[in-house]
């Protein structure tokens, strides 16, 4: 949690009278405070820490409604939003490898060491297959639908690619309406955000420069938030932990993650904190922006506000002043799947969304653009079901073959060492760094862990030289962490190529 100190120039009684002034547009975001940590998405047992031949067997995925009933119209967005859609055209038919594995059944030794641990072997589908292509090694169950967890974050993030491109970055807008008379602004000066996941001080800092550069030094209006780019509802907790970092919500404007907290000196002369970490009520959705605004412009650059904050949209005529940008999506991707953050893949299916449908983002729209990327790469996936693009839901759905070749995919796409690189490396870092330490840096993989579900899914390059797609999701009612031993013993397995009687033919 990131603690900003407030010089004693701030008067705590006139910044709590200026947030009372906001006026919020319904269905603004409500969202809660916190970045996401290494493996935030852990609650419940445990403590938080080319392609193969056609088929056609398979049915498209749909979303509810399909990408192709959503209506691509775009409406509100500023030149600096890269709004048009990406022509993603379908692929016609279905490339998804649907036939048998060398193995239809778990190896000998997984299924015993399961079963010691009470866990029935059917509760995990496993798909192993050469990143090149070829027959699986091992499709065990691999085609019922299961919760993925955060492993989801490996679509949202490959659809990703596709849908905004690996060099696409997220604008953040500051404009004035009013004229400008010595050096105070006779109106209000606006901040627009379009989703950018790691808008932070140093990006509102070079936001306000600008605006300072203009010879502004007062505002005589209001501090506005514009944050209609994304639509989204305020969407509960799974584990009734509203305030947990992990359950920070998204939005357009995204500020520090919701992670800030705040010292202010009132007039009295007591230091008082404030952390906007509770989603219950507008106050606390924008006194995290609010006070960021009000420890730069006032604490820093010595300016005033005369009016109070505001949400709402950005009035036609508003001068554009400066235009911040944010890292580019390839870079933003390795904390999504390397550190699991949970909002920041929130907003990329919020982003998807308004860039192949129009603003607002919603999570629908972004469901169907990931349908469409999908579609584009010949993957017609009848498992799949997007809540939130996080995995931290109890809804989302894909079958371990499903993912197995959506990774298969991506190998051999334009997008493989993008997505690659964005991935934890198997003993050394990210949420497999304290995993198969005998095996470091053979792999490359995604994690995800909720109350009765773990998964894995990535990429193992095994003794022979020959690459692998694993994954292994499982769903069981009594699953505990040592379910992760049974999972690292199948990627010994892989690894080793089946030797030492892990294996029989079935």
């Amino acid at each position: 949690m990131r603690i900003l100190q407030i010089g004693s120039v701030l008067l705590l009684s006139y910044s709590i009278a200026a947030c009372s002034q906001q006026n919020v547009q319904p269905g603004t975001a409500y969202a809660s405070a916190g970045s996401t940590h290494p493996q935030t998405e852990l609650f419940g047992d445990e403590k938080q820490q080319p392609a193969a031949r056609p088929s056609s067997q398979a049915s498209p995925s749909r979303q509810q409604p399909s990408w192709s009933n959503i209506p691509a119209s775009h409406s509100g967005g500023q030149s600096s939003a890269q709004t048009q859609p990406t022509r993603l055209a379908s692929a016609g038919g279905d490339k998804t490898y649907r036939g048998p594995g060398q193995l239809s059944r778990l190896p000998d030794a997984i299924a015993a060491s399961l079963q010691l641990r009470g866990l029935p072997e059917q509760n995990l589908g496993a798909y192993v297959r050469p990143a090149n292509g070829g027959q699986p090694l091992l499709a065990a169950y691999a085609d019922t639908p299961r919760n993925p967890a955060s492993t989801m974050k490996l679509v949202t993030t490959y659809s990703s690619l596709g849908v905004l491109g690996a060099d696409y970055r997220w604008p953040t807008e500051i404009y004035t309406a009013g004229n400008v008379m010595g050096d105070t602004l006779q109106g209000d000066v606006i901040i627009k955000g379009y989703g950018n996941p790691n808008f932070s001080e140093g990006d509102f800092r070079q936001l306000l420069q600008a605006l300072r550069a203009r010879g502004i030094r007062n505002i005589a209006g209001n501090f506005v938030v514009d944050k209609t780019y994304f639509n989204v509802p305020y969407q509960p907790s799974i584990d009734g932990k509203d305030n947990a970092e992990y359950n920070a919500q998204p939005e357009a404007l995204l500020y520090n993650e919701r992670g800030s907290c705040y010292e202010i000196r009132n007039q009295a002369g007591q230091i008082q904190r404030i952390c906007p970490i509770a989603p219950r009520n507008s106050n606390d959705l924008n006194a995290n922006l609010f006070g960021g605004f009000w420890k730069l412009w006032v604490g820093e650059m010595g300016g005033r506000l005369g009016g109070g904050l505001q949400v709402r949209a950005a009035p036609q005529g508003a001068q554009l002043v400066h235009t911040h940008y944010s890292p580019p999506l390839r870079d933003v991707m390795v904390e999504i799947n390397k550190e699991s953050n949970n909002v920041k893949a929130r907003q990329l299916l919020l982003s998807m969304g308004a860039k192949q449908f129009g603003a607002p983002g919603t999570t629908q729209k972004g469901a169907a653009a990931v349908g469409q990327f999908l579609e584009s790469r010949g993957l017609r996936f009848s498992s799949l079901k997007i809540e939130n693009g996080s995995g931290l839901s109890r809804v989302e759905r894909i079958s371990a073959r499903e993912m197995g070749e959506m990774l298969v995919d991506a190998y051999n796409s334009p997008y493989r060492d993008d997505l690659m690189r964005s991935m934890a490396v198997l003993g050394q870092d990210g949420t497999v760094k304290g995993r198969l330490k005998n095996l470091a840096g053979r792999g490359k993989f995604k994690t995800g862990t909720l109350r009765n579900v773990r998964a894995l899914a990535g990429y193992l390059t095994a003794a022979n030289g020959q690459t692998y797609v694993v994954s292994l999701l499982h769903n069981d009612g009594n699953i505990r962490a040592s379910a992760k031993e049974a999972h690292d013993d199948l990627v010994e397995w892989v690894y080793f190529g089946g030797r030492n009687g892990f294996s029989s033919l079935q």
